[in-house]
């Protein structure tokens, strides 16, 4: 169902944010501005209400059923989509998720969001696939939340029934605010914005040059085609396995988050150093999404306000794990104090005053950040619908959802994204590596590198 024509002419055409102007320069095939959300969940699927409620939740949502195009004075703008809503690959189970067209989505020509659902014997398995211009993850897990929820309202024999929050479509005219401090950009910083790395300059964001993960060296060697997609490996620890962690990380006087990025430099050094031999001090990064929104954006539809922060250290640092967990204690409260996610978007809007300096930092060879690790949290405590609950798993009608991996999009020499979930109390991590170069073993040796570093805290 399409909404009425005045409330598509009341929100469309909409400028793009600067942040969404970086997703669309950042785009490339081999490396797509878009991430991946997997759902299992136990029971079968209704079809019919399944599509019912996708159809009723986009226009929820939309930006998520928009293309890209040339809107007034010809600026490339959100416009609502004449064709096809989102597709929905329907299989069963083991039938392969495939992208026909690649992994990337072209916003000019298909709406931001691919879905695939494979039905096995009381077991089904969604598969859905956003660009990032149009939603961050936490927009994602609004949608999703929205979806099940109208799913469960239609599916629901027994108990309570799902409940979805108002949501203010309007809303999105403002979605910019919340991502810069106009005060920082005055007219001299502006000025002096010859390029998009004298604007991370002036802002404070990178801090110096790090090293990708290095190539393997060994293992199974990657065959020609189209990379696996998803692509994605996991890891879970149980429920006293993750008490265990979060009890490590209290002896030490950190956070559990900390603890997991600490023990990402480790993986990330003793990487590099398995897989080449001269590797000993180099600089390493991990880039980390940090959500935007504020209280009076609860009723915002899904869309990208997010921007990045990060964590530098040496590799060498890593030899003192005690200063290493405290520093970065220290930094990542800091980091929430002082708002730290303004920095990357004031810097982005900075840049994107200049014509064509957004473009060429997308068509740059630097590494940004060694890998993206995004401590997602519970994905269900991001839901703004209310679903029931059975044995800490929501209850989506007819279907109850047992788990939720995902992983962020990667750039070039970015070679590694990782995220952390936490639902039903159990602690899973997610890692994909660049498909062009790490095979299927690679990612599973890396993630097991990562999970024996953590793993030492359970001792």
């Amino acid at each position: 169902m399409i909404p009425p024509l005045d409330q598509e002419k009341r929100l469309f055409p909409l400028h793009l944010s600067p942040v969404e102007k970086l997703m669309l320069a950042d785009d490339r095939p081999e490396y797509p501005m878009a991430f991946v959300i997997q759902l299992k969940l136990t029971g079968t699927i209704d079809r019919p209400a399944f599509e019912a409620a996708l159809d009723e939740v986009l226009e929820r949502h939309p930006l998520l059923y928009a293309l890209v195009r040339p809107g007034k004075r010809n600026i490339p703008s959100w416009v609502p989509s004449d064709g096809p809503r989102p597709t929905i690959d329907w299989g069963k189970e083991g039938d392969p998720v495939c992208c026909d067209r690649g992994e990337i989505i072209n916003l000019a020509e298909e709406v931001g969001l691919r879905i695939w659902v494979r039905q096995g014997a009381g077991q089904v398995a969604v598969v859905m696939q956003f660009h990032h211009a149009c939603s961050d993850g936490i927009g994602a897990y609004r949608f999703i939340g929205d979806l099940w929820a109208a799913y469960g309202i239609r599916t629901a024999t027994a108990g309570q029934l799902p409940q979805l929050s108002e949501v203010d479509r309007l809303a999105l005219r403002r979605r910019k605010a919340p991502l810069t401090n106009i005060n920082v950009l005055t007219r001299s910083s502006r000025t002096a914005v010859k390029s998009i790395y004298e604007a991370a300059r002036i802002f404070g964001v990178f801090g110096g040059r790090p090293v990708p993960l290095n190539k393997p060296r060994r293992g199974t060697p990657l065959g020609g085609g189209a990379p696996v997609f998803p692509g994605i490996q996991s890891h879970t620890f149980d429920k006293d396995q993750h008490h265990q962690l979060r009890n490590a990380a209290g002896r030490y006087g950190i956070t559990v988050n900390d603890l997991l990025l600490a023990d990402m430099f480790h993986a990330m050094r003793r990487w590099n150093e398995q897989n080449r031999s001269w590797f000993s001090g180099r600089r390493l990064r991990i880039m980390m999404p940090t959500d935007m929104r504020g209280r009076d954006d609860y009723e915002m539809p899904a869309a990208n306000m997010m921007s990045y922060t990060f964590i530098t250290r040496n590799a060498s640092e890593c030899d003192n794990p005690e200063s290493l967990r405290l520093g970065i204690r220290n930094e990542t409260a800091l980091i929430k104090h002082e708002r730290s996610g303004l920095k990357f978007t004031n810097t982005i809007t900075a840049a994107s005053s200049v014509r064509g300096l957004l473009p060429r930092l997308a068509s740059s060879n630097r590494c940004l950040a060694t890998v993206v690790h995004s401590n997602v949290g519970d994905p269900s405590r991001r839901f703004t619908a209310k679903l029931p609950r059975q044995d800490g798993r929501v209850v989506c009608g007819n279907l109850v959802l047992e788990e939720v991996t995902g992983v962020p999009p990667m750039r070039p020499k970015t070679r590694a994204t990782f995220s952390i979930f936490s639902y039903r109390r159990e602690l899973t991590i997610s890692a994909r590596c660049d498909p062009h170069l790490f095979s299927q073993e690679h990612t599973r040796e890396l993630l097991a590198i990562y999970v024996q570093q953590l793993s030492k805290s359970l001792e």
